[in-house]
């Protein structure tokens, strides 16, 4: 369903449109959809308990807006405020006479939609469209609900694809260096982990990150693990996401070349 090709990430503190829900797992990030940017705002903490039982609908809906921007994004904060604006309604509207759950929204190509789940559709598309009739008679909208009681539309459209959810996981990371006053412009040791099945993938992988001017730090063994053949190694390398994240990728792969798992890096802060 999903043509997703990562461009970008961005962490952000959502002040006024998820700010009231602290408890949930809110991201954003951007990707390609036939050469063209879009922005997916997304819950992440749902992915372990969808599809919440009786939630069997899905209900598509927002508006199309105006920018001076070729790539189809917002060209005034305005507009940013009118569509975040648009979304907290749809929400509250929605949680009056039935039960849902926004699940996240996409931006693309001058429009702007969010995602809910439903108990029943029973009514919606009209209280819909009297919603926009009445508060935003002179915007175009788009209004579709339709039965997925796999949640095909968040699983495999709004989550993040296992590409994507690495670039987030190095971005955070990095992110947490220059918070720490770093500007990313120097080589330092960086360490990373695999984890292993057998003795023999382990010491084939330990061949191939050699090769590849790594040093190891510590080999070790834990019988009580799935993955029991651990490895820390590390090597000198700079820390922006376009440099660190084509190095865990390789180090990804061949993880599960040798039937094994990457775990993760950490550095140490430099400062000027």
């Amino acid at each position: 369903m999903k043509n997703q090709i990562f461009l970008l990430f961005f962490s952000i503190i959502f002040s006024s449109l998820y700010a009231q829900k602290s408890e949930e797992n809110w991201q954003v990030y951007m990707a390609a959809y036939d050469n063209k940017p879009g922005s997916t705002t997304v819950r992440m903490d749902l992915i372990d308990v969808a599809p919440l039982a009786d939630y069997n609908f899905v209900l598509v809906t927002g508006i199309t807006y105006e920018s001076e921007r070729d790539d189809g994004f917002p060209s005034e904060d305005s507009t940013f405020k009118l569509l975040h604006k648009i979304g907290d309604e749809l929400e509250v509207l929605l949680k009056k006479d039935g039960e849902s759950v926004l699940v996240g929204s996409f931006m693309y190509d001058f429009e702007r939609l969010e995602y809910f789940y439903l108990k029943s559709d029973d009514g919606i598309k009209e209280k819909i469209e009297t919603f926009y009739k009445t508060n935003y008679p002179s915007k175009k909208y788009y209004l579709n609900i339709k039965e997925d009681k796999k949640w095909e539309y968040y699983t495999e459209f709004l989550y993040p694809n296992e590409a994507t959810r690495n670039y987030m996981s190095d971005q955070s990371v990095v992110e947490a260096i220059q918070r720490g006053g770093d500007n990313l412009t120097k080589s330092r040791r960086v360490d990373h982990w695999s984890y292993f099945k057998s003795k023999s993938d382990i010491e084939k992988f330990k061949k191939e990150i050699l090769e590849n001017n790594f040093k190891i730090e510590i080999s070790n063994e834990n019988e009580d693990y799935d993955l029991p053949y651990g490895l820390q190694f590390y090597r000198e390398d700079k820390v922006d996401i376009d440099s660190i994240y084509p190095i865990t990728s390789f180090l990804r792969e061949i993880s599960k070349k040798y039937n094994g798992k990457y775990d993760g890096w950490e550095t140490f802060i430099v400062k000027d």
